[in-house]
């Protein structure tokens, strides 16, 4: 899973309505829309910002140790 649909996820799974997301992160609601639609990517700000708002942050993955 992509960071794009990482952040989809959260979005669609957050108990917040989109529209409460798009207002509360500074996000243009249409933009937030098309982005869960898949229409339109977003720019690494506006993720940012919806990270930020839905207190996500990233983290390296762990390497699997190896059987």
């Amino acid at each position: 899973m992509n960071l794009s649909d990482r952040l989809r996820t959260a979005i669609l799974t957050s108990k917040k309505t989109r529209y409460a997301i798009a207002i509360g992160a500074g996000v243009d609601h249409a933009v937030l829309r098309r982005f869960i639609k898949k229409e339109r990517d977003i720019k690494l700000k506006t993720a940012e910002h919806l990270a930020e708002f839905l207190d996500l942050e990233l983290v390296k993955k762990r390497k699997r140790k190896k059987a």
